[in-house]
């Protein structure tokens, strides 16, 4: 079973802060930890292997805070949009009233042009699709052609198999 330091430090989600950058990689006070190396040096964890989990924050975890961070700062944004939409709606009307319409509004523009997006790079797809399918149909006939005494018959030349070949025969021939 992993030891709770050990799973803080796979799981921590540093917080922010302005006045220094390091700050965000120290670990939190909050979680109650060992008062002395002897102790903390009994969970079998080496030395080397403690400092590079203490020091590095999981994938799962680096992902989640990056997730977290640009949900955030999306919420943030469209807050400050509603309230500036708000704004331009007359005092006449309630600002309850003008912050539901306004979002309602802005949430309706947003999903068209999110449907209008998708659909025209659906559509590019899909046309792009059927003149590949057209291509390949046909031109499927267009393969090197050579006659011969083949299962196609026709006549003529035999396919040539070796090019090495086929040159000692034309330097046979103007000898």
């Amino acid at each position: 079973m992993a030891s709770p330091t050990l799973l803080h430090s796979l799981l921590y989600i540093p917080p922010r802060s302005s006045k220094c950058p390091r700050a965000q990689f120290l670990p939190s006070k909050s979680i109650s930890r060992p008062s002395n190396r002897a102790s903390f040096s009994h969970t079998g964890v080496p030395g080397s292997i403690r400092r590079f989990v203490r020091r590095r924050p999981s994938p799962v975890v680096a992902s989640q805070s990056n997730f977290l961070k640009v949900a955030q700062t999306v919420w943030k944004v469209g807050r400050d949009a509603i309230e500036a939409g708000t704004n331009l709606v007359p005092d006449a009307v309630p600002r309850p009233v003008a912050r539901i319409s306004v979002t309602f509004v802005g949430l309706s523009v947003a999903l068209f042009v999110l449907k209008s997006f998708l659909s025209t790079a659906f559509f590019v797809l899909a046309t792009m699709g059927l003149i590949y399918f057209t291509f390949l149909a046909l031109n499927k006939d267009s393969g090197p052609k050579g006659g011969g005494d083949g299962p196609k018959g026709g006549g003529g030349a035999p396919p040539l198999e070796d090019p090495v070949e086929e040159a000692r025969k034309i330097m046979e021939k103007y000898k």
